[in-house]
């Protein structure tokens, strides 16, 4: 999924960057050609984990590898990067979402919750600006600010995973149902009006909304514990950082996921009890178990480590030419 682990890596950096505005553009900047590149890297692991999880394909396949191979023979390699221009247009409306209510939560605890304030003394200050280890990071603060930019970026993300998804799972050109993002969500728009394109919104909200904060915390307490003795960290610190961060997401959020993606790719004209919550968890687990709400964990898992690499690499790499 788009979900926090791309979004999530880009926004933290961009979190802990100067205040001036120059600072701010080059952050969202950086943060959003990061955000591209995560994309690109983590498409085909992510396509297969949807077609592992939709009940329009998933018993055609028995795993990963043998997806991989069955969707490359039969549609060719590029078929493992169908829907992947929804999420890249999404991608920097997204970042501002996140960048911006990421700020905002922090600036109202400032204001008005006096015991998740930031810290002024040196000892936390030198953090970023060199000098020795900062203190303690205030993690309850991260999850809150996290969590509300989480809700936030929901707006966005909820249309532009339906209409990645739904491009993901078509198979056969000759009788597709879409042409590509634009022809997929106006043909939403006509038939469900624009509240259609928020199908599998509960699922997404309960998949992004408190793992924001999770990832925001796994990052930060993994990237503090990794700092060196100036509380400085190391490309490969930040790398192995969200790596760990978002893994430890999509292990908590996972079962939401394959919800939202099977509401999300039903056919058009299932019963609306259907495309519930409730009916996909109950029925699922009733009829397959726990184990069902793991499909396509291991692409999603095995995702993390190009999708974040790439997300921070491309980030350092536009800072240092912009």
């Amino acid at each position: 999924g788009t979900a926090p682990d791309w979004v999530g890596a880009a926004a933290l950096m961009v979190a802990e960057s100067s205040n001036e505005a120059v600072a701010v553009v080059k952050d969202l900047v950086a943060g959003t050609v990061g955000g591209c590149g995560g994309i690109v890297a983590g498409q085909p692991l992510d396509t297969i984990k949807v077609r592992l999880q939709s009940p329009a394909t998933r018993n055609l396949y028995t795993g990963v590898l043998q997806c991989f191979r069955k969707v490359v023979a039969d549609e060719g390699f590029l078929a493992l990067f169908k829907g992947i221009t929804s999420p890249l247009l999404g991608n920097a409306p997204m970042q501002a979402i996140v960048f911006g209510m990421n700020g905002n939560a922090n600036r109202i605890m400032d204001k008005y919750v006096p015991s998740l304030r930031k810290k002024n003394s040196s000892s936390s200050s030198s953090s970023s600006g060199g000098g020795q280890k900062g203190g303690t990071p205030n993690f309850l603060r991260m999850y809150l600010a996290g969590t509300w930019a989480g809700i936030g970026q929901l707006s966005v993300c909820v249309p532009v995973e339906l209409i990645k998804c739904k491009l993901q799972v078509q198979q056969d050109a000759n009788i597709r149902l879409y042409n590509g993002p634009f022809d997929c969500a106006l043909k939403t728009v006509r038939r469900d009006g624009a509240f259609g394109l928020y199908r599998g919104f509960w699922a997404t909200f309960w998949r992004d909304a408190p793992t924001y904060g999770l990832y925001f915390v796994v990052y930060e307490f993994t990237k503090w514990r990794m700092e060196d003795e100036r509380g400085h960290n190391s490309l490969p610190s930040l790398l192995f950082a969200g790596g760990v961060a978002g893994i430890c997401t999509w292990l908590f959020t996972y079962p939401f996921d394959v919800v939202k993606s099977i509401i999300q790719t039903l056919p058009d004209d299932a019963p609306r009890h259907e495309r519930t919550m409730a009916h996909q968890f109950t029925k699922n687990y009733r009829l397959h178990g726990y184990k069902f709400f793991t499909k396509g964990l291991t692409a999603c898992l095995i995702r993390a480590v190009p999708a974040n690499a790439a997300t921070f690499f491309l980030y350092e790499l536009t800072l240092r030419f912009i």
